[in-house]
């Protein structure tokens, strides 16, 4: 059962993690920040909370849980139960995890080493993030509500004239279920002719017509269903234009038994159209083309640009424009002019008490009985354009706190190396001075991984030709007491990998290469020691060799026990790679490392 209960919480986290004093530490920190915090230890419990009415707003997920199910896993079934912001907090952050995460729906990655700034920051964005979509998701509800209640029969074409949307009224008119529809070619379907001859439309024609660039409307038509029912309309059929005013779809509106013309939509309180204009959460406004004058605004136009809808209506647009960068309205005005039309283009909007607003605006063209107009809309995007800003803020410390945890990592190993390094002073045993320069070594290789990673852009992979060049010039300095003598060979190939794979990599290559430095050579011989690294198909392969006095007949480094080679084998079997090796005595040694990349 879940450690704490608490029923009600504006911010209330489910923290997901199966290591009892992380959790403690987490949902402490967490309740000091203001949330309210239940936990969880393992999957059964998650999908009972979540069967439960008990209230969540953000799930805190460790993804590697020791459990039946991982996080990412459990975040799939949770998502079947309930749409809420999931946000991973996890210890790894190879590749693959990083992958898996891509591919479900969720609202960031922490690494768990991260500090707790940017936990809560992370937080406070993905609940924000997620709020905004909630929003969003209204918004295109109230959009798709006000496309099925529009009182006209509306079809949405592409460009090749496939069914691309269909309102209700229009399923009516045709006498089709909506699913035989969709992208099927409207020809198969629509069925109209002219009243007086009985000549069928040919709409083929229509969507081949590339220098369709305005609205056109027909009057006197006749659709018949597929009931053989008849239809009085009026037909307005209107292009769709990209940023090139090159076709990209139409929009076919079929106006049942018009008989009084209406300029713009009626005002009466009946009106359904009067309705949905003035109840939109989208800035609406309508002006005419002909002397650029606004016929009308609704209640979000007003709370945006702070206009009076009375002393709005009949002026023109260029007498409201105190709030806007004369710049900006200006590129907007060409864009205009240019396209016909505008298309979700940025425009900020100031207020002299300091308040803004961003907003993406759209125009359409419009025509009804014969008299054009523009239908303007102003989707305010402020807060999703805050959240973003957030987020890649957030990102960027991420990356930097990485970068300093990287550098702090290899500090701290270079610290414990020259303590070794001092307490060697003190030893006169000639096989414990062995040891303490053998754990320097040690140590040496994962602090080139950790400099290599903060001196990187990539904080999730390690160039191993830098990594191995910089491991083999550091070991050169350590064991080589006469330079001129040993000489390294090295061909390696552009490689990255990730973090956890390399650390082995390089504890094997500093075993192999010390080992070639203190036994292949005795008796103050030299010779060439070789490293090479190559990449074939799908796999990574790691040759050492050295031309010094081979192995002795006695010692087996596949299958003995000494320290050095039992290390090796035990690395290769963490990296899922082979191991082999190829000595004669006097002819040196050679020792390969295959694992898959």
């Amino acid at each position: 059962m879940p450690i704490t209960e608490i029923k009600h919480s504006l911010d209330h986290i489910l923290l997901v993690e199966d290591e009892a004093i992380l959790a403690v530490s987490q949902a402490e920190f967490l309740k000091l920040r203001g949330y309210s915090v239940s936990h969880v230890s393992n999957s059964e419990e998650a999908i009972q909370w979540m069967s439960s009415e008990e209230l969540v707003d953000l799930i805190l997920m460790d993804i590697n849980l020791s459990d039946e199910l991982d996080g990412v896993q459990l975040a799939k079934k949770i998502l079947e139960i309930r749409d809420l912001p999931i946000l991973f907090f996890s210890g790894y952050s190879d590749q693959k995890t990083l992958n898996r995460v891509a591919d479900i729906k969720h609202y960031g990655f922490i690494p768990k080493i991260s500090s707790p700034d940017v936990v809560e920051c992370m937080i406070k964005s993905a609940l924000k993030l997620y709020q905004s979509e909630q929003s969003l998701a209204v918004r295109e509800k109230e959009l798709r509500v006000t496309f099925e209640a529009m009182g006209d029969a509306v079809i949405v074409l592409t460009s090749e004239g496939q069914i691309r949307d269909i309102n209700q009224n229009a399923l009516d008119l045709l006498g089709y279920p909506k699913k035989d529809l969709m992208n099927q070619d409207i020809s198969s379907f629509l069925y109209v002719v002219q009243s007086d001859s009985r000549t069928r439309i040919n709409y083929s024609s229509l969507y081949k017509d590339k220098s369709l660039e305005q609205s056109k409307r027909r009057n006197d038509l006749i659709v018949i269903s597929s009931k053989g029912q008849e239809t009085n309309v009026t037909e307005t059929i209107s292009p769709i234009l990209d940023t090139n005013r090159k076709l990209n779809g139409i929009v076919i509106v079929f106006r049942e038994n018009p008989e009084s013309p209406v300029l713009v939509p009626p005002k009466d309180a009946a009106s359904l159209y009067a309705k949905v204009f003035e109840l939109s959460p989208i800035a609406m406004a309508i002006s005419t083309i002909k002397d650029d004058t606004y016929l009308d605004i609704n209640p979000a136009m007003e709370k945006i640009f702070r206009f009076e809808k009375e002393k709005v209506i009949g002026k023109k647009t260029e007498d409201f424009q105190s709030w806007s960068d004369p710049e900006q309205i200006q590129n907007l005005n060409k864009i205009y002019l240019e396209n016909g039309r505008l298309s979700g283009e940025r425009m900020s909007v100031q207020h002299p008490d300091g308040s803004h607003y961003e907003v993406l605006v759209f125009s359409q063209a419009i025509e009804i009985l014969g008299e054009r107009f523009v239908l303007w809309f102003n989707l305010d995007v402020t807060k999703i354009l805050d959240i973003e800003s957030r987020l890649a803020k957030s990102l960027e410390e991420k990356d930097v706190l990485l970068k300093e945890l990287q550098h702090r990592v290899k500090n701290t190993l270079a610290i414990i190396s020259g303590l070794l390094n001092l307490e060697s002073f003190k030893v006169e045993n000639e096989i414990a001075k062995k040891s303490f320069l053998n754990a320097q070594s040690r140590i040496m290789s994962m602090s080139k991984v950790y400099e290599n990673l903060y001196q990187s852009e990539d904080l999730e992979s390690v160039d191993l030709q830098k990594y191995i060049e910089d491991l083999v010039y550091s070991l050169h300095d350590i064991f080589v007491l006469n330079p001129s003598k040993i000489r390294f060979d090295v061909q390696l190939e552009n490689i990255r990998l990730d973090l956890k794979r390399t650390l082995p990599l390089g504890l094997i290559l500093n075993e192999l290469l010390t080992n070639a430095l203190k036994y292949a050579y005795p008796n103050e011989s030299g010779g060439v020691i070789r490293i090479n690294l190559a990449k074939s198909n799908d796999s990574v392969m790691l040759t050492v060799g050295d031309d010094g006095v081979g192995l002795p007949e006695s010692v087996n480094i596949e299958k003995g026990n000494h320290f050095g080679y039992e290390l090796i084998r035990s690395l290769t079997s963490q990296l899922k790679g082979v191991f082999s090796s190829v000595s004669k005595k006097g002819e040196g040694l050679n020792i390969i490392i295959s694992f898959p990349l």
